[in-house]
């Protein structure tokens, strides 16, 4: 099974705002003063045919499945696999969530510029879904050095997002990597985001996202996998959770021996059917929504810090 490897910043403590910023859906009254704030509109984008069908249709067979090892295959093949839309429970337990979102107008260069730009404010943040986000900050603000690329803003880099996936409130921290470590090779026109992702409170990773972004005729298209269920105990230190005394105890000798196994076992248990259901929403949503005005925000802001 691929491997976490910890970066400098997953060691860095949480952002200063995170214990001090409120929280609440829709921009504050500061948030509306921001320069890109005439980007934020509260009525999603209506979802694409392809995720209004497969949230109807519900689970698909698991023969459909694979797991984060066999995703640079899956996703390097050309053309689609079986699997674009939708969401199953593979035979080794791992909830499968696949999501194909057309891109006309947007390219690949555009979403690295979009994670590294997004992740330093809330308010950013919401842009991406009014209707689930509510909090976003950096574990490493890399954005006042213009000598890094796009991608290396985010890549060994923690985001930490608090975010609605269905009904379900959620406090995450998304822990994004080199994708060569997963075994992709850069192509022209392609890009993609990898992450290692789990909860903002405790030393805990909980699942895998990739997503892929290809060239199309008139744009491109993001293909994106999340494979839940894969918990691990993170070795981070404890003011890199806001639970520092449970992050103390999970990291411990004791705690790596005694409670690892019992972590992995929850993380099965803690990603049921519903989520699948809820996080294919929420996918399908949040990207179709800022595909819509991605090239103009880029082109804007793309010069701004």
């Amino acid at each position: 099974m691929a491997e976490y490897q910890l970066s400098e910043a997953d060691r860095l403590p949480l952002p200063a705002s995170y214990l001090t910023e409120g929280r609440q859906l829709g921009l504050s009254e500061p948030e509306q003063q921001r320069p890109f704030a005439h980007f934020f509109e509260p009525t999603l984008r209506p979802l694409q045919s392809p995720a209004r069908d497969a949230l109807l249709a519900g689970r698909v067979p698991r023969e459909l499945g694979l797991e984060v090892d066999d995703v640079v295959r899956h996703l390097s093949a050309p053309g689609y696999q079986g699997l674009e839309t939708g969401w199953t429970r593979t035979r080794g337990g791992t909830l499968l969530v696949a999501c194909l979102t057309d891109m006309p107008g947007v390219t690949a260069a555009m979403w690295d510029w979009w994670f590294g730009w997004h992740s330093t404010e809330s308010a950013r943040y919401k842009l991406w879904h009014p209707a689930a986000h509510r909090y976003s900050g950096i574990a490493d603000d890399r954005s006042g050095d213009r000598s890094l690329t796009d991608r290396q803003r985010y890549i060994g880099n923690v985001s930490y997002v608090d975010e609605y996936v269905g009904a379900t409130y959620t406090r995450l921290a998304i822990r994004f990597f080199d994708p060569a470590r997963l075994g992709f090779e850069d192509s022209p026109g392609t890009t993609h985001i990898c992450a290692r992702v789990g909860l903002s409170d405790v030393p805990v990773a909980a699942g895998w996202i990739v997503h892929q972004v290809r060239p199309t005729e008139d744009g491109c298209e993001m293909r994106s996998r999340f494979f839940l269920g894969h918990a691990q105990v993170l070795d981070v230190p404890p003011h890199s959770v806001s639970e520092p005394l449970a992050g103390r105890v999970l990291t411990s000798a004791l705690g790596r021996g005694a409670l690892a196994p019992v972590v992995t076992a929850v993380g099965r248990s803690r990603t049921p059917d519903a989520m699948g259901h809820d996080l294919l929403h929420h996918c399908a949503s949040e990207m179709n929504h800022l595909a819509g005005f991605l090239p103009a925000l880029h082109a804007e802001f793309r010069d701004f810090p």
